[in-house]
């Protein structure tokens, strides 16, 4: 069940991403953006309780936690996603090194937002984040909500994401809208 503060997060996310290339652009570059902080974050090192863990592996489990606060089934989700993101990136880090690790961050980082201000342009809207900071972590929430709205799982957030004010000809363009 998703929460109040959710609903309303997903809302306002939703309201500036109806097109459906817009959303295209963001299931790509989304992706690559929370790979590309991963990436980043296993070359920091932190000790806690005396163990050597990765700023990648504590923000991994923030973010999850974050999530699943804000709805259970959805977080749930998103772990499993981290999961293989995160062993991912420790493990291309691990092999690349430092230099070149920052090299594929930088990369990764702007081509997964040149990807989300081209769907802006398509979509004729500024970016959520721009007005609220937060909508950055909802935006892989997002991405999960749409994909399970779409395969019939969460009818539940149907009506957030569309919104009670939504037309028939705003509908038309989304992944997975019936006429």
């Amino acid at each position: 069940m998703p929460s109040g503060l959710f609903q309303r997060q997903l809302a306002g996310y939703a309201a500036v991403h109806r097109s459906w290339r817009n959303k295209a652009t963001h299931f790509v570059g989304i992706p690559i953006i929370v790979f590309s902080l991963l990436l980043i974050l296993a070359l920091w090192r932190v000790h806690p309780a005396g163990r050597e863990v990765s700023m990648a592996l504590v923000v991994a489990i923030a973010a999850v936690l974050g999530w699943m606060a804000l709805d259970l089934g959805i977080g749930l989700i998103m772990a499993a996603l981290m999961v293989p993101a995160w062993y991912a990136a420790e493990a291309l880090a691990g092999a690349l090194g430092p230099s070149a690790t920052v090299v594929a961050f930088l990369v990764l980082f702007v081509g997964g937002w040149a990807l989300q201000f081209l769907g802006h342009h398509y979509e004729g809207k500024r970016p959520a984040l721009l007005d609220n900071i937060f909508q950055g972590f909802i935006g892989p929430m997002f991405l999960v909500a749409e994909t399970l709205v779409a395969s019939g799982w969460r009818a539940d957030l149907a009506a957030v994401r569309i919104g009670p004010t939504a037309t028939a000809s705003s509908r038309g363009g989304e992944i997975g809208a019936r006429s």
